[in-house]
């Protein structure tokens, strides 16, 4: 009896673990989809309204096309350009040296 059950525990872990492959692949967007928003790029002037406005659009773009969280670190650092750039660039490389 008991291996029944423990039959079932397997099978059921292994359809959930599906499920959520699947749910990872349907959040998968391409690059290519996600320009073709033509979405604004950040300099990273002083421009606290223009920063604001500017997060705005790419979460409305996100949200609209269910981008996983990695995704929307990568497409959005992708539209930094200018000051934001290189503030980036070196906040990457100051996170990849301390392991996160």
């Amino acid at each position: 009896m008991e291996r029944r059950h423990d039959a079932t525990i397997v099978a059921a872990l292994q359809a959930m673990a599906q499920a959520m492959q699947n749910n990872n692949n349907q959040n998968v967007v391409s690059m290519e989809k996600f320009q073709k928003n033509n979405l604004p790029t950040f300099e990273g002037r002083y421009n606290p309204d223009g920063a604001q406005s500017w997060l705005r659009v790419i979460e409305k773009i996100f949200r609209v096309m269910n981008c996983a969280n990695a995704q929307k670190v990568q497409y959005g650092t992708h539209m930094l350009s200018e000051e934001a750039k290189d503030w980036w660039d070196n906040s990457r490389r100051r996170l990849e040296a301390a392991g996160t």
